[in-house]
């Protein structure tokens, strides 16, 4: 019998002090951001698209770069390719600021690496580096690179492969969830934009507490698990009849009139039958008390039952999320909500799309990131979209490969569950341009879906433009494109000089302020640094063109 064991060019050097609040920083640079925005979109606006973009053109890729830039560059990325330099550089830091002054390492830093990956340090400083980006077409999506009080993972777990800016927050209690929202808005204020193709991007473990989180997810299988044992036949949908015979099965049961009565309010289509989207959007975790309270045997979906207080700290990490998406609204800024790992997913899932039926009815405001990596990944897409359709609301998607391949295969592997993430990378590609390919389809419906495809990975790029030619949606059509500043700038500019959505995240702070940030930087992203191959080789090409004449 069936039981509720239902399973579960570069910027000038800083010359202010760093200690302006996070705040502050965030007011200083606002202005300069929107100006440089404003100025990359009346390049684009100027721009003409091809199809056949010159993504392997070293000339035409590298054109607004200076020879310095150029080897800089080339300097940069050779050390991050060099897996034992990148593994100690944490020591190698403190060793040589023992042995050299630390003015003099901060110098050599802010030389290299800061200028690689970081804006500069506030308002003055960024100017330089945003107007290079506006004039060749490409905006900036605002990242405030200091951690000092932002705690990242401290098992050093987080281990990204792909464009994702990744923090993982320890939770320090309510006040300090507040404040973090309160820098959000800051920089959904500083991403402000008349024409709403402004980004900002937010995690939900900063706005909540992580443990949480991992609880309610959990909850949220064990509720997709009740509908699978009512599935009886697995065909993805009930009738009310089997609706009635399956819940007699796991619940006690007076009357079977109710059950009935239950079945036709989660059936919103009133079709006479309820799928996932039909029972995802009626069923909460707000009601699994209630539920469990017949169970007719004690399992792991009574086991799932968040308490008062965890409900009520729930209900305080989606009001801050709604605020964000509130005040994102009021500013023409489109909210993306970064994927986090695969245990923390159903949540944010979950929260996301709620609040898209409430803000996405005039534009999709809210983002979901989706980590195309995962084998989940095209059936949660499927899924989200479909209640956009019947909610008649606007979908915002950002796609990435993925974020936390090592740990997910590790954490799996530790509790002899099968892997998240696809087996191999043939498979994930294949994935991303599979997930491009149904959004360009949804677009070219007219839907109002719109698309930020935030890769480095240059034959997705391609695919994507090619899809858009061929389903006749140009360049301003909803399709986005966003890179790391610093990284895959052949793929940047060229999108931006022919007219395209092209972004780059753009990181500010001092150089001790960040300091964090960059070794983390060439940690997380080494792995994607070693595949840069043809981007160094296009860099040389371009040098000795220039020296050779």
């Amino acid at each position: 019998m069936p039981r509720c064991h239902v399973s579960t060019s570069p910027p000038t050097a800083s010359s202010t002090t760093t200690q302006d609040s996070p705040e502050e920083r965030l007011e200083q640079v606002a202005e300069v951001v929107a100006a440089a925005n404003e100025h990359a979109d009346k390049f684009r606006s100027e721009s003409r698209s091809a199809l056949l973009l010159p993504f392997d053109d070293p000339k035409e890729a590298f054109k607004a770069k200076s020879d310095l830039d150029l080897v800089r560059s080339l300097a940069v990325f050779s050390l991050c390719r060099i897996q034992p330099l990148v593994k100690h550089s944490e020591g190698i830091l403190k060793w040589s600021r023992r042995l050299f002054s630390a003015p003099l390492v901060d110098a050599v830093v802010r030389a290299t690496f800061y200028r690689q990956f970081v804006a500069g340090a506030n308002g003055e400083d960024i100017k330089p580096r945003l107007k290079y980006l506006a004039d060749n077409g490409i905006r900036a999506i605002l990242d405030y690179a200091a951690e000092d009080d932002v705690e990242a993972d401290k098992d050093g777990s987080s281990e990204p492969n792909e464009m994702v800016v990744v923090r993982t927050y320890a939770y320090e209690g309510e006040a300090l969830c507040d404040k973090r929202m309160g820098i959000f808005l800051k920089s959904i204020e500083a991403s402000a934009s008349a024409d709403g193709q402004g980004f900002a991007a937010i995690k939900v473990t900063a706005l909540g507490v992580p443990t949480l989180l991992e609880r309610v997810s959990v909850a949220l299988v064990a509720i997709k698990r009740l509908f699978a044992s009512l599935d009886a036949d697995g065909d993805g949908s009930v009738t009310e009849d089997q609706f009635v015979e399956g819940w007699r099965s796991i619940f006690h049961v007076e009357d079977d009139a109710k059950v009935r009565e239950i079945f036709r309010r989660i059936d919103s289509s009133e079709d006479g039958r309820v799928d996932y989207v039909d029972w995802s959007s009626k069923v909460s975790v707000f009601d699994m008390a209630s539920i469990a309270a017949h169970c007719r045997e004690s399992g792991p979906f009574v086991a799932a039952v968040l308490t008062q207080e965890e409900q009520h700290l729930l209900k305080a990490m989606i009001e801050r999320v709604d605020t964000l998406a509130k005040a994102a609204g009021a500013h023409g800024v489109r909210l993306m909500v970064d994927a986090e790992h695969s245990y923390f997913q159903p949540v944010i899932d979950a929260v996301v799309s709620h609040l898209q039926a409430d803000h996405n009815r005039a534009a999709p405001v809210l983002y979901n990131t989706y980590q195309c990596y995962l084998k989940d990944s095209h059936e949660r897409l499927e899924l989200d979209l479909e209640r956009a359709r019947r909610g008649g609301y606007k979908f915002g998607a950002k796609l990435v490969r993925g974020a936390y391949m090592v740990l997910e295969r590790r954490r799996a592997s530790q509790q002899g569950a099968e892997s998240p993430i696809l087996e191999t990378i043939e498979e994930t590609h294949a994935s991303y341009d599979g997930a491009v390919n149904v959004l360009l389809d949804d677009i070219a419906r007219e839907t109002g879906t719109e698309l930020l495809v935030a890769s480095h990975n240059q034959r997705s790029i391609e695919r994507c433009v090619e899809g858009m030619a061929a389903r006749g949606l140009s360049p301003s059509s909803g399709v986005y494109f966003g890179q790391l500043l610093g990284m895959a700038d052949n793929l940047t500019f060229v999108l931006g000089r022919h007219g395209y959505g092209a972004y780059k995240y753009v990181p500010f702070g001092d150089v001790a302020e960040v300091m964090p940030y960059l070794i983390r930087r060439a940690q997380e992203n080494s792995d994607m640094l070693g595949g840069v191959a043809k981007e160094l080789s296009m860099m040389r090409t371009e040098l000795w063109r220039r020296w050779l004449g």
